[in-house]
């Protein structure tokens, strides 16, 4: 039952056969790894059509695609080849009778160097706006980190940090306090609030939806076998969590601020 991963047993009980209300326009989900082929998410049309029916079956009416920008790992993986790799999936898609939208855009990891990736490659934009989705994995925060963001921000593009919950850093807080005091914005990741993703994560996610740090929520979604953990993430949200904030941030924020569509 969802109530043991709340705070507050109080909470009323999601219902089965509605668990999320009727809204006028759906959750677009501005994180996902549903190209196939290209990175360590979907590896198969079949795959990546099984996500998106499981989205749709909670709201989702779209999803902007970001495989992992990282060189060393995915060389191919630049904004043009995204493009069309995007432009694919949407005509299969609309083949197989999906109704589903797709925008292009990218993950990308931040590494020693990135700056000089940066000035030789096209920023990984969200669905053609100055947002970029980024994320890196290190065991201290260094100072090309911080690099990074300023010169994005000072090229007047948007940063938005992928998953900060996720980072394993003991004076987290302090860091995205700096960040977010530039207008760098977070994204939290659905799947951290069940604990799979482990204790720290659960811990660091909760307490930055209680002190409001996060602008956009996003799924992450990989495969469909990982796909309903990160649903369930959705539902403990709006169970525990104020249930209209977290539509905005799914719904409202996602369309307004990054694919500039009002209402």
């Amino acid at each position: 039952m969802l109530h043991q991963f709340c705070s507050s047993a109080s909470r009323p009980e999601p219902d089965p056969q509605n668990p999320l209300p009727p809204h006028r326009v759906g959750r677009i989900d501005i994180h996902c790894h549903l190209i196939p082929g290209v990175d360590d998410g979907c590896k198969t049309p079949e795959q990546t059509c099984e996500c998106i029916r499981q989205l749709q079956r909670v709201g989702y009416t779209g999803s902007i695609c970001t495989p992992h920008i990282w060189p060393d790992l995915f060389p191919d993986n630049d904004m043009p080849r995204i493009r069309q790799w995007t432009a694919q999936l949407q005509k299969h898609l609309d083949h197989v009778g999906l109704d589903y939208q797709l925008w292009p855009g990218g993950e990308l990891r931040l590494f020693d160097g990135v700056i000089d990736w940066l000035e030789e490659n096209e920023p990984p934009t969200l669905a053609g706006s100055r947002f970029v989705l980024l994320d890196f994995w290190e065991s201290q925060w260094s100072r090309w980190i911080d690099d990074a963001f300023d010169w994005l921000i000072e090229r007047d593009y948007q940063p938005i940090l992928a998953h900060p919950e996720r980072l394993g850093l003991d004076d987290l807080p302090r860091h995205l306090d700096s960040l977010q005091s530039r207008g760098v914005r977070l994204q939290g990741n659905f799947r951290c609030l069940t604990g799979e993703e482990g204790p720290q994560a659960e811990k660091w996610i909760r307490q930055f939806l209680a002190e409001g740090r996060y602008q956009l929520l996003a799924m992450d979604a990989h495969r469909p076998d990982t796909l309903a953990s990160r649903i369930a993430g959705l539902e403990v949200a709006r169970q525990c969590y104020d249930a209209d904030d977290i539509d905005r941030k799914t719904i409202d924020l996602p369309r307004q601020v990054i694919l500039g569509i009002d209402g």
